[in-house]
C-alpha cells in the first residue's frame, strides 16, 4: 500500500511568516514583483487565514500605491477592511503591533485624495482614530475637515 502524505497543519503565525518572506523576496523585483506575488498567493490560496488575508491586501496595498494605481489601492484597502476583524482573534498579543504596522489606512487615504474623493479620505482617518493608531490622523482629519 501506498504512504499517505501527511497533510502539514501551519498556525497562523506560520503562514504569516511564509506571506511576509515571500513578500520581501519578490520586493526584489520592485513594486510590481510585490503587487504579482500577493496577488497570485490571495487568488491561488482560498484556505489562507483570514488573518493572513488582512495583511497581504495591506502588502498589496502599499504595492499598488508605489506603482500609483489608485484603484488598485482601493480594492486592496477594501479587502484590508473586510478581513481586518480576523487579525485580533488569530493574532493575539501581536495583533497591535502588526495592525501598527499596517499601511493600507494610509495608502487608501492617499488614494482617495488623488481621486478627489475626499469625505472617502475623511471616512478613513475616522477609522483609524477609532482604532487608536496614532495622533497623527487626528492632525490628517484636522486636515480633511474642510471636506465635511
Amino acid at each position: 500500500m501506498a504512504k499517505r502524505i501527511e497533510r502539514v497543519n501551519k498556525s497562523v503565525k506560520e503562514v504569516l511568516e511564509d506571506l511576509v518572506e515571500g513578500h520581501r523576496e519578490a520586493s526584489i523585483a520592485g513594486p510590481g514583483g510585490a503587487a504579482k506575488y500577493l496577488a497570485r498567493t490571495l487568488e491561488g490560496q482560498q484556505s489562507l487565514p483570514n488573518a493572513v488575508k488582512a495583511v497581504a491586501y495591506d502588502l498589496l496595498a502599499e504595492a499598488r500605491a508605489q506603482l500609483q494605481d489608485w484603484e488598485g489601492v482601493e480594492e486592496a484597502l477594501q479587502g484590508f477592511l473586510k478581513n481586518l476583524p480576523e487579525m485580533e482573534p488569530a493574532l493575539g498579543h501581536g495583533y497591535r503591533r502588526a495592525l501598527e504596522a499596517t499601511t493600507a489606512l494610509e495608502r487608501g487615504v492617499q488614494a482617495r485624495t488623488e481621486r478627489a474623493d475626499f469625505h472617502g479620505a475623511l471616512e478613513l482617518c475616522e477609522r483609524a482614530i477609532a482604532l487608536d493608531l496614532g495622533a497623527h490622523w487626528r492632525a490628517k482629519r484636522d486636515s480633511l475637515e474642510w471636506a465635511k
